[in-house]
């Protein structure tokens, strides 16, 4: 049985608004959830399934609602585009960008400024793509990854959220105010258990760590942020102590 939708288009306060539902099918047992497009213009093809959206848009499907300037959606293949200040807002996370592609309400494609925010994890960069199921997400360009104050930095950053783990390249800083602590490297693996003070991070290359005027320098080092230690991995090591 083929999928049935009810798709209406009311003009309301000067807005024009589509309610989108669909009743599940053998196909499709869970059906398509709610799908509810608010926008100052709006023009839909039944036919293709795309609506496009000019002046306060609100694009709300399931827990995740999205709001921007100007853009489009396609209610069957739920793929989306969202421009001029955008924000989406969801369970335990929100974001913030220029523009936004939206794919199957999970995969989203964010540019511009981006802030993305899951739980007490935060993700900075010029463009961050990042997927709300497995919470895995790319940061190409001025990124950044924040837990708490652990502070990880890199032009180019892969993490999971859910786990806290991450990969940095280039320019890479670690750093936590309250500990006083400041690293750098070309290269840094991060990992922390969610809820925990346990953060480790492990550099590569040109390592440099600085605590409280304290300077250890060395090809790889290991850094605990749980009791402020710091090990060298490999290579010679320079140990520089500042006098009290």
């Amino acid at each position: 049985m083929k999928i049935q939708r009810l798709i209406m288009a009311a003009l309301m306060g000067g807005a024009m608004m589509i309610p989108v539902w669909a009743a599940p099918t053998d196909a499709n047992p869970a059906g398509n959830s709610n799908l509810m497009i608010t926008a100052d213009q709006l023009t839909y093809d039944g036919v293709s399934g795309r609506a496009e959206v000019k002046g306060s848009v609100v694009i709300t499907k399931d827990d995740k609602t999205m709001t921007g300037a100007i853009g489009w959606y396609n209610t069957n293949t739920q793929e989306g585009y969202l421009t001029g200040g955008v924000s989406m807002i969801g369970t335990n996370m929100s974001m913030a960008a220029s523009e936004v592609h939206v794919l199957h309400n999970q995969q989203f494609d964010a540019t511009g400024n981006v802030h993305l925010q899951k739980d007490d994890r935060q993700l900075y960069g010029d463009h961050v793509n990042y997927n709300t199921e497995t919470g895995y997400g790319e940061i190409i360009g001025n990124g950044q990854l924040m837990v708490a104050d652990n502070i990880l930095t890199g032009e180019h950053i892969t993490a999971f959220t859910n786990e806290i783990s991450a990969t940095a390249k280039g320019n890479v800083t670690v750093s936590s105010t309250s500990r006083n602590i400041n690293a750098t490297a070309d290269e840094a693996v991060y990992t922390q258990t969610p809820n925990q003070n346990d953060g480790v991070a492990y550099l590569k290359g040109n390592a440099r760590a600085v605590q409280n005027g304290n300077v250890l320098e060395a090809p790889e080092l290991k850094i605990q942020l749980s009791d402020n230690s710091a090990e060298t991995l490999g290579g010679r090591s320079t140990l520089i102590i500042t006098p009290k």
